[in-house]
């Protein structure tokens, strides 16, 4: 899936996912409902997640291939924030 991760547009992310229109994904984020729970609603939650994971490694591999960070590191960081 194709999507501009590096604009934040958790809006056409969720849409892309769930199949639902962007306006009522807005509509959803605007009440207060969290990215996660959108996702949840319309039963894709475990897509939301896949992707998220995804998108967390690739920037994680970019960091380790500027050697800003070692593998373990990365690693540990991709461990720690999958398990929320």
């Amino acid at each position: 899936m194709l999507v501009d991760v590096e604009s934040g547009n958790i809006t056409l992310l969720l849409s892309l996912i769930t199949g639902a229109e962007e306006s009522v994904i807005e509509e959803m984020l605007m009440n207060g409902i969290m990215p996660a729970d959108v996702a949840n609603q319309f039963g894709k939650y475990e897509e939301y997640r896949a992707f998220l994971k995804s998108n967390i490694a690739a920037r994680l591999q970019v960091l380790i291939d500027n050697d800003e960070i070692t593998v373990k590191e990365a690693n540990e960081l991709f461990n720690r924030i999958s398990e929320n």
